[in-house]
């Protein structure tokens, strides 16, 4: 079975969740709404209430249901579980697609209920769950913001499904993809490494080598072929190649795992594909063959 197959890889864009969303984060921020705003409110309201005012708002505003509702339940366990009912599917919804679901996990930071200082617990808990589940957005103030874009995932996508024969390239992309994926044990110290070695494998195979390290790719790619680089893209890429590759680097165990983030991992993972989806491009015009 390939790593992929047992990483349980999907394409890039459902692995790194911009445009969907899948059951494990539907559910994840659910229990966040739950354990930090509707577990807390009160069993009943009055009708001068706060909580009494949140409910109405939302049902005013958002479901856009009759607020006479609300004064005929008067409990909270009621509501949360019609809004629960609404969210998740049931007798009064088929559930919420990804974008209903940050509508209204949105909605609720916007107008949150609480006047004491949990509403930060509950925007960093919002943001654990996010991050932890691959999610393309974040919680920048009240607002959910991307913070990985279409150019990002059409980066990775390119490599993975590029007809040219870059097959050791696109398992480093693939492997790299798959330890992020991971969600029990993400490894983003060996998706930063398969990262940078997509690009040596990408430069290796323009230069017909088997093994020169992405420090000698990049400097006899400009001695051996009529590919130019950039004075500045050579150099930044110079050092990526120093961050992950001396002696306090990723690529050797002094570095702390706990100081390797997803956002780095992630950072490299469009980068590097990047990096090769370009090479690629040059070597094509600089008829060099890719085999």
């Amino acid at each position: 079975m390939k790593f992929s197959e047992r990483m349980g890889i999907k394409p890039a864009r459902s692995v790194i969740q911009l445009d969907s969303m899948d059951d494990d984060l539907k559910n994840s921020l659910w229990n966040v709404l739950y354990e930090h705003v509707f577990s807390e409110l009160p069993m009943t309201f009055g009708e001068d209430g706060m909580i009494f005012s949140f409910f109405r708002g939302m049902y005013r505003n958002y479901f856009k249901k009759p607020v006479d509702r609300i004064e005929r339940y008067n409990s909270t366990s009621t509501l949360v579980g019609e809004i629960k009912d609404y969210y998740c599917g049931g007798m009064l919804s088929d559930g919420y697609v990804w974008y209903e679901v940050y509508d209204f996990v949105e909605y609720v930071a916007q107008h949150f209920p609480f006047k004491n200082g949990s509403f930060r617990n509950f925007k960093e808990a919002c943001n654990y769950m996010l991050e932890r589940e691959l999610s393309g957005y974040r919680f920048v103030d009240t607002y959910l913001v991307p913070v990985t874009d279409e150019i990002e995932i059409e980066a990775i996508e390119t490599v993975l499904e590029s007809e040219n024969k870059i097959d050791y390239a696109k398992k480093h992309i693939e492997c790299a993809l798959g330890f992020i994926a991971d969600k029990q044990a993400p490894d983003y110290r060996n998706s930063i490494k398969e990262s940078i070695s997509a690009v040596e494998a990408i430069g290796n195979t323009v230069l017909g080598k088997s093994s020169s390290s992405l420090g000698e790719v990049l400097k006899l790619l400009e001695k051996q072929t009529d590919i130019n680089l950039h004075p500045a893209l050579k150099n930044a890429f110079m050092k990526l190649y120093g961050y992950t590759s001396d002696a306090s680097g990723i690529r050797h165990a002094l570095t702390d795992d706990s100081t390797v983030s997803y956002e780095d991992a992630k950072y490299m993972l469009v980068a590097c594909s990047a990096f090769v989806n370009y090479l690629v491009e040059k070597a094509i015009k600089a008829d060099i063959p890719l085999n």
